[in-house]
């Protein structure tokens, strides 16, 4: 697995339920392009997501810069990335990487040996990140 390092100014942070609203707005700001989708209500989604079987905050790893969600990695206790998403402006300078091995730590501490995850064959940076940290089709 890729090493990877925070960028300035990024800092991995709890996850915390005060964040949802941010993070949910992250995912429709991401999702706006075609490469996913999320319910439109936050607390809808919020719901969904925390009465999900799979779902454990503990996977749920949140980067932040000056307070505000710039990017999160969700993953389901089947070893499973669920989402990664990077705000825009934070694109480009490693924070998918470094959110995405520190999840794959995680998991593999939880005693995974094998990591999945789907992307959206359009998705060309997403799949060029993907396939930089081992991935494959």
């Amino acid at each position: 697995m890729p090493t990877s390092a925070w960028p300035d100014g990024a800092r991995l942070v709890r996850f915390d339920v005060a964040d949802v609203k941010a993070i949910h707005a992250l995912l429709q700001r991401a999702y706006t392009n075609g490469f996913g989708s999320v319910a439109p209500d936050w607390l809808d989604w919020w719901e969904a997501l925390r009465a999900d079987s799979e779902f454990d905050a503990a996977l749920c790893f949140v980067a932040k810069a000056e307070g505000e969600v710039i990017g999160f990695c969700l993953c389901w206790t089947s070893s499973f990335v669920k989402d990664l998403v990077v705000a825009a402006a934070w694109q480009g300078q490693g924070l998918g990487a470094t959110l995405l091995t520190t999840a794959m730590t995680a998991l593999r501490q939880r005693g995974a040996n094998v990591v999945q995850l789907k992307v959206v064959t359009a998705n060309a940076g997403a799949r060029r990140l993907y396939e930089r940290m081992g991935f494959v089709a």
